[in-house]
């Protein structure tokens, strides 16, 4: 665990830092992805703007959404909570899929407003997802969240973190203890997405198909992963997980884009 840097004399939270690096790789996939496709990168990278705009602010309400149930049944429980305590454990939290929603709905907003094809511009930015995200990843490995489940410490993937004394220690992963390094993993695989993605840019036949095929495989990827994750403050209802619920409606819409050029009526535009 390696929660901040120290830059300048400055202490940088690490997470923070591969996110804004993330965004950085995901706009350098971007610029390539057009360019191998011959597309111009101008809508593409406004769509991306806008796109990080509905990141944070998905990212940020999922978590609250996801709770709000609770707070109503078990409002006695929140009541008593400090304000502080109850912001920090309802908003501080950062999800992804929160994100990857709010994203997708700001850039179909982006080309709804301007008359851009929502696909095609859809599948130039395909790949920048699993991209930025494997370095976002990186960044929860640093910060000790998302952590796995107990492993021997002999596992190849085995990391044992040092005791979170900051404001996060509550989140943090268990000090001591050899976890399955879940963000390491989840890592690779967004890289390995992001390449299969860029290949498939080339050789897709229909518009829609670069963004499916990431969705397809992210949700797949995802849903498995969950089973090997360690932290529970994600919400887990009769063993499945929320982000699981949420994988499965991934797919389901990745097939529905795929099999959209053979249907009469496109669902998109």
């Amino acid at each position: 665990m390696h929660p901040y840097f120290h830059i300048l004399g400055r202490e940088i939270p690490a997470f923070g830092f591969m996110v804004l690096l993330g965004i950085g790789a995901g706009s350098l996939v971007v610029l390539l992805n057009c360019k191998i496709n011959r597309i111009k990168t101008l809508d593409p990278m406004l769509a991306g703007c806008m796109a990080f705009v509905g990141v944070f602010i998905g990212a940020k309400l999922l978590k609250p959404l996801i709770t709000l149930p609770d707070i109503i049944i078990n409002w006695e429980k929140y009541e008593i909570m400090p304000l502080g305590e109850f912001i920090n454990s309802t908003f501080a939290e950062t999800v992804f899929y929160g994100g990857l929603i709010g994203g997708i709905l700001a850039a179909y907003i982006y080309c709804r407003s301007f008359k851009v094809p929502f696909l095609k511009t859809a599948d130039s930015l395909a790949p920048a997802i699993p991209a930025g995200h494997a370095l976002g990843r990186i960044g929860c490995l640093l910060g000790g969240c998302c952590y796995g489940v107990e492993v021997h410490a002999s596992h190849p993937f085995a990391i044992i973190y040092p005791e979170r004394v900051d404001a996060f220690a509550a989140v943090a992963a268990p000090a001591g203890t050899p976890l399955l390094a879940v963000p390491v993993i989840e890592s690779i695989g967004n890289i390995i997405i992001a390449v299969l993605v860029l290949l498939l840019g080339r050789r897709k036949k229909h518009e829609g198909q670069s963004i499916a095929l990431y969705g397809l495989l992210y949700g797949i990827q995802r849903f498995v992963l969950e089973f090997y994750r360690g932290d529970l403050v994600r919400g887990v209802y009769q063993g499945i997980s929320t982000s699981q619920i949420i994988s499965i409606g991934v797919v389901v819409v990745s097939v529905v884009i795929f099999i959209m050029p053979y249907l009469k009526k496109p669902v998109f535009k």
